[in-house]
């Protein structure tokens, strides 16, 4: 069994095997320890670039695909079910990572947005 630190002091990982590896957080001050385990094809990861919600009054579908330049199909790759509350803590989640991330590495730039400019025929 390997154990990994990570330089947050409540994440810890530990390699168990070829295939699994245990990721230990440390919620609450309480300091409870939640065990996460993944799979080596799970801890792999699937890159997408396209992504799609849709919900009803009990849950949130987020669908997770690729859609590549000169096709006109995209491909769904994992579909994620959760609660409303669940999806409202991952959005919650998602801004705090990429505040810091900018922090870090500065902001992140999206293509084809426009910016506020004072430029272009306005109307009265």
């Amino acid at each position: 069994m390997i154990w990994k630190k990570n330089k947050n002091k409540h994440n810890q990982t530990r390699i168990i095997g070829n295939n699994v590896k245990i990721r230990e957080h440390i919620v609450n001050q309480e300091q409870k320890k939640i065990n996460v385990k993944i799979d080596e094809n799970v801890g792999e990861g699937i890159y997408a670039n396209f992504f799609m919600i849709t919900n009803s009054p009990s849950e949130f579908v987020i669908d997770f695909g690729r859609i590549l330049p000169g096709l006109p199909n995209a491909k769904i790759y994992s579909r994620v079910l959760t609660t409303p509350q669940h999806a409202k803590q991952f959005l919650s989640i998602l801004q705090r990572n990429i505040e810091n991330f900018e922090k870090k590495y500065g902001e992140i730039k999206l293509q084809g947005k426009q910016e506020d400019k004072d430029i272009g025929f306005k109307s009265d």
